[in-house]
């Protein structure tokens, strides 16, 4: 890591890493949820952020990692900071599990024009009529190509709507809560996930029930096939791994840019996203919706561009 850091540039690498890293746990939270037909939303999202900090403890205890002691000031900063991730997380789920990769993958890029509004609006950024007419043909691909969804879940774009919503307001919130919690690379994502696990507790409890369900309902035949599949344990695991590499990246990419580039280089991720969700998934999609999932993917490129002009 440290050479190619030290060769690409911090800026460059993080990309790089948060790029990567946001590809493989779409694919594999898909994987989970749809393939394996794992219902339990609020247990994924339990073990993945627990892992997270499991990792970090053990990165500590041999001194690979180091993070500050959370005190009031900080926790203050980062509250609002981790009710958005809880949120964001959640409602990514619940629309994923609804809707195909390309779908999904192409309505998450329309987070870009909150983003990019926020961004004007509350750090003072330029933008150009390059970025709004990517932006506007980001968005008319989007509707389009939901309309013409072979597979249209009113429910799936409901919640794909929502955590449009919530990712623009926790990557916009971002960077004050990086600079008022003062926190460095390791201890964001320690208390990010740490803080997150008693809310994902209290809000399955009080709202969404998957861990009194599970506990009720014991393990069903199909769960039973489900947790012997070698597969399905190895995705889970997998999905750990990512979650805190992803959460790592996600905070040096945006440390090291800015937030409207990290929803830049969350645009051009979702071309590949896309192709690969189709083939691994075998996504029904007819000519008409190809053609506006291409639109919608393309126009992400060209917001890249304009916003690298």
């Amino acid at each position: 890591r440290g050479f190619l850091a030290r060769a690409c540039g911090p800026a460059i690498w993080s990309s790089i890493c948060y790029s990567s890293f946001s590809i493989a746990m779409t694919l594999v939270n898909k994987l989970i949820l749809t393939t394996f037909g794992f219902d339990y939303h609020m247990l994924l999202l339990l073990y993945q952020n627990g892992t997270c900090v499991l990792l970090l403890l053990a990165a500590q205890r041999f001194g690979i990692a180091k993070f500050e002691p959370l005190e009031s000031s900080r926790l203050i900063a980062w509250i609002p900071l981790n009710i958005l991730f809880v949120l964001m997380l959640l409602t990514g789920f619940y629309s994923l599990n609804l809707l195909s990769v390309p779908m999904a993958t192409i309505f998450k890029n329309s987070t870009n024009v909150l983003v990019t509004a926020g961004d004007f609006f509350f750090y003072g950024q330029t933008v150009s009529r390059g970025i709004l007419f990517s932006l506007a043909l980001m968005l008319l691909g989007a509707v389009l190509a939901g309309q013409s969804d072979l597979e249209f879940n009113p429910a799936g774009y409901t919640w794909a709507t929502l955590n449009c919503v919530i990712t623009a307001a926790y990557v916009l919130y971002m960077p004050r809560a990086i600079k008022d919690s003062n926190l460095n690379a390791f201890g964001r994502v320690y208390y990010n996930n740490l803080l997150s696990l008693p809310l994902v507790i209290l809000l399955d409890l009080a709202v969404v029930g998957d861990i009194p369900r599970a506990l009720s309902a014991g393990m069903k035949p199909d769960d039973d096939e489900i947790a012997d599949d070698i597969g399905f344990v190895i995705a889970v695991i997998f999905s750990g791994c990512i979650g805190f590499f992803l959460s790592l990246s996600s905070f040096q990419c945006v440390q090291s840019t800015s937030p409207t580039t990290y929803s830049m280089i969350g645009s051009v991720n979702k071309v590949p996203l896309a192709i690969v969700g189709v083939i691994i998934f075998n996504t029904r999609i007819n000519s008409q919706g190809g053609i506006f999932i291409a639109l919608s993917l393309a126009s992400g490129i060209m917001y890249a561009y304009a916003k690298s002009q």
